[in-house]
């Protein structure tokens, strides 16, 4: 299809404040390193619990997309998790690393040596908020992340440092923290806005700050990762933040999912830093099925407007915009719905206009020669589809969507109340004291 504007003339056209911004900053690598959560903190989704087969699955299907790390679990949580890191990491992905997470604690490392881990990320809070919960002082912390990760690495272990909630941490002890952590033989290092409480502004602050004190006097430069949650709707952009200021491994999750709000979405990031020239590895083609699978293993459905994967993310009602779109593409699409392996749609209804119409006519039943129609009734099919659409009862959609809403309840409930005081009341009827038990119930008396 030939359009109105050349490549040549879309330079001029279109002025580009992303690389202006971005023109003279020398932190902004070249290349990041996709490290994907989607396993571990992803399945920590409310409701959701992921089969073997279907881990296997997604690792196998983030390994041929090109995710350098997957986080696949945590095996010191039981015997049962253990068992399921081990197996997975022994389904030997062709390129991706297997990683699983451990506290500082020499119990959890030791379940890692059991799972057939080689590479396994040290984690612990280092907020003031969280010491004080965990009554430990900063010199504890320090303490206990040097015996881990020199334990760590005496049995083998690639190892990878996350400050936990260190967004709301004290700047010298996240200082302390990663220096001690990089002294100890910590090969990557991860800021974690583990409430989603950063913005743009503020990740660009922090990452910088740890970038020019901690990471830059080192002669052997250690790399820096992002993980941040989507509290407030930020956890994308914070990310991108991040790699802007030289992070080079973002943590994602595939869909945005994770605990609450959820993380910082996979397709999102990837996308938005190609569109940078930025290499992440990933061949964007294959995200539809990626999300598509995940989608329906969380049994979490997305919304039809979610970027870059959603159902409606590259479709067009509106007359106006179908014109321009027509014209070049980019007049309302950032990129070419190809690069992600998607396709344009066009919908008919109450925004229609004769652009629509006629390209309609010309794709939906393009065998017949419907060139020459007359302006006069294409003016009567337009006016025709918009009172169609206009006129569909907004009870019965409403109906709909109702049903549809009450169907997601049914598949994201987890345990219900009563379920749970029946477990527990199956249980721990013995120690419930006396005047708390039911009261047999009495058989009625027969009238003599």
């Amino acid at each position: 299809m030939s359009y109105k504007f050349s490549k040549e003339e879309l330079k001029n056209l279109l002025i580009d404040y992303n690389e202006i911004a971005l023109k003279d900053k020398k932190e902004v690598p070249s290349k990041v390193y996709i490290w994907d959560e989607t396993l571990r903190d992803g399945e920590q989704s409310p409701t959701v619990y992921l089969t073997l087969d279907e881990k296997i699955h997604l690792a196998k299907l983030m390994d041929e997309i090109g995710v350098e790390l997957i986080a696949v679990g945590y095996p010191a949580v039981s015997e049962t998790e253990k068992s399921i890191v081990k197996i997975i990491v022994n389904e030997d992905c062709k390129n991706a690393s297997i990683m699983g997470i451990a506290r500082p604690r020499k119990e959890d490392i030791d379940a890692c040596i059991e799972a057939d881990l080689e590479e396994i990320v040290v984690f612990m809070p280092i907020s003031p908020m969280f010491m004080k919960t965990l009554k430990l002082t900063e010199e504890d912390e320090l303490n206990q992340i040097t015996s881990a990760i020199h334990y760590a690495k005496d049995n083998g272990f690639k190892v990878n440092w996350v400050s936990e909630d260190g967004t709301r941490a004290e700047f010298e002890h996240i200082k302390n923290v990663f220096k001690t952590a990089i002294d100890a033989g910590a090969e990557r290092v991860v800021i974690g806005d583990t409430v989603g409480i950063l913005t743009p502004q503020s990740a660009s602050y922090l990452v910088g700050r740890i970038r020019d004190e901690v990471i830059k006097p080192l002669k052997n430069k250690v790399p820096m990762g992002i993980h941040t949650h989507n509290d407030f709707g930020l956890a994308v952009a914070n990310t991108i933040t991040g790699v802007f200021e030289g992070c080079t491994y973002p943590h994602t999750c595939i869909n945005g999912y994770g605990e609450r709000a959820g993380n910082a979405a996979l397709e999102e990031v990837v996308t938005i830093l190609e569109r940078m020239n930025i290499d992440t590895g990933i061949d964007l083609t294959k995200l539809p099925e990626l999300s598509e699978v995940c989608e329906e293993y969380f049994c979490l459905p997305l919304a039809q407007n979610k970027p870059i994967v959603g159902e409606y993310a590259f479709s067009h009602e509106s007359g106006l915009h179908i014109a321009a779109i027509l014209a070049h593409p980019l007049t309302y699409e950032p990129i070419n719905p190809k690069m992600v392996g998607r396709r344009r749609k066009f919908y008919l209804g109450k925004f229609s206009g004769s652009k629509s119409i006629i390209h309609a006519l010309k794709k939906k039943i393009s065998v017949l020669d419907l060139d020459n129609i007359p302006e006069g009734v294409i003016r009567k099919i337009v006016n025709e589809v918009k009172k169609k659409h206009e006129t569909q009862s907004k009870q019965e959609i409403r109906k709909s969507f109702h049903i549809i809403k009450n169907e997601i309840k049914k598949i994201s409930q987890g345990v219900s109340d009563r379920d749970f005081f029946e477990i527990v009341n199956k249980y721990a009827q013995p120690y419930v004291p006396a005047e708390f038990k039911p009261k047999p119930k009495q058989k009625p008396q027969l009238n003599e």
